[in-house]
């Protein structure tokens, strides 16, 4: 393998392991991660990303796509292979008269916001802005808007992508339609996408922020997140998290004030509140209430979709997190899938998993390498207590560990859309090129 023959074939810079800038290239948001790719690929634009691909293939080299690098399964970099790095392809581009937004495939929430917001217009992102759009995207995308407008893999329009062969598509209803069915939810498996088109959506008034409860409350304010959630219009979305102790309920309502305010009444009422954050604000603030969560941590992560929270979960959910090891930042999150996500019919993307009610995660965080063993099976034991009332059996695959083995993926898609997903990926990439990833492999022929 020729390195220099690489640089010469890219205007963005390559880095090979002895190269000032490559152990601060290949760290991402996951500590735990520590692969040494042959070389890093800064890609400049498509044309670079056509020519890593085709260097990649021609040395038999597997390939691993850096966007946001925020994956906790670490899939941005890989172990002796081509790491393809998008963040220098960062474009935002809002056209505000049809309402579209083109992104490049190394973009992050933050990158998209602003610009969107300037307008008066959004699309559902992640809840922490620094999260990468490629990842969220290809894996789902469970937002505070995900009410009004579903997932953001349901606001996908098109998505030009590179493919193992060297050739460009651009898959979207009308085109590459099997492809364009496989991204929304398959991930990285396919191609590197290197630019998304995004259908945006009117921002109204915003309200909302969070509500705080002490620890002898965490089972109830639970509970109060589920019931106030069991009838909520589509313009509210709670989160609930469990952290430092408390519970704290994330809540935004895209519409009238007043109307989010008494939506969210019970939270105020039927509880001691331990702080009260909830006023009008702005989805820019509401994206990035939670702060950046910051590269560097040991992470592990495990999740279940159930269809209920029954009150029994609920206790055994808190009396799991109160056994959290006392050195870490763990947490567990409740997500609603709610509203407009519900309505997409289950084979209308190869996310299919529109049933379920909530996704429960456990997500350990954590400084201490020696620790690791302790916090990981923490955070496995948040499955255990889940998997019982688990819709599937497998989880939300954007919050996979490094190590889901290939049975809990095909059980996050089940089985006809997983073998669905394998024959896409035969046509596509059939000598899985794109492995570095929860991957699917190419159905055999």
């Amino acid at each position: 393998m020729s390195i220099e023959r690489l640089r010469g074939a890219l205007r963005g810079p390559v880095l090979a392991p002895d190269d000032w800038g490559y152990d601060r290239a290949r760290a991402t948001f996951n500590a735990m991660i520590d692969r040494r790719p042959a070389a890093i690929a800064w890609c400049a634009g498509i044309d670079d990303v056509v020519a890593a691909v085709d260097f990649a293939g021609r040395a038999g080299l597997p390939v691993a796509i850096r966007g946001g690098g925020h994956s906790v399964a670490g899939h941005a970099v890989c172990e002796g292979g081509l790491m393809i790095d998008l963040r220098l392809m960062h474009q935002v581009r809002v056209d505000p008269e049809s309402r579209r937004l083109w992104v490049g495939g190394g973009a992050t929430w933050r990158d998209v916001d602003t610009p969107c917001a300037v307008h008066r217009l959004a699309i559902p992102g992640g809840t922490v802005d620094t999260t990468g759009v490629a990842g969220l995207t290809l894996g789902g995308g469970i937002g505070y808007l995900i009410g009004l407008h579903g997932l953001t893999l349901d606001n996908l329009a098109s998505a030009e992508v590179a493919l193992a062969d060297g050739s460009v598509v651009t898959a979207s209803e009308s085109a590459h339609g099997d492809l364009f069915w496989a991204l929304r939810g398959g991930g990285g498996n396919f191609g590197v996408v290197t630019e998304f088109e995004f259908v945006l959506h009117p921002l109204p008034a915003v309200w909302g922020g969070w509500i705080s409860f002490a620890q002898p409350h965490l089972g109830d304010a639970v509970r109060l997140f589920r019931d106030v959630m069991e009838s909520a219009p589509d313009e509210l979305t709670l989160m609930v998290s469990l952290a430092d102790g408390e519970a704290d309920v994330l809540v935004c309502f895209a519409g009238d004030a007043a109307a989010g305010e008494e939506s969210v009444g019970p939270l105020r009422e039927q509880l001691p509140v331990l702080r009260d954050q909830l006023g009008l604000t702005s989805y820019l603030q509401i994206q990035a209430m939670l702060g950046e969560v910051p590269f560097g941590s040991r992470n592990y992560w495990k999740s279940h979709f159930v269809r209920a929270l029954p009150d029994d979960l609920i206790d055994e959910i808190v009396e799991h997190y109160l056994a959290h090891p006392q050195d870490g930042e763990d947490e567990i999150l409740i997500e609603p899938m709610h509203g407009a996500a519900r309505r997409v019919p289950p084979d209308a993307t190869a996310f299919s998993r529109r049933d379920p009610r909530f996704n429960v995660s456990g997500m350990a965080g954590w400084d201490n390498a020696p620790r690791d063993d302790e916090h990981i099976g923490w955070a496995r034991g948040t499955a255990a207590v889940v998997a019982s009332h688990s819709a599937s059996a497998g989880g939300y695959l954007n919050y996979g560990a490094p190590d889901e083995p290939i049975e809990r993926v095909r059980a996050a898609y089940g089985d006809s859309t997983f073998e669905r997903l394998r024959h896409i990926k035969q046509r596509y990439d059939p000598n899985n090129m794109f492995r570095f990833n929860h991957n699917i492999p190419p159905a055999e022929v």
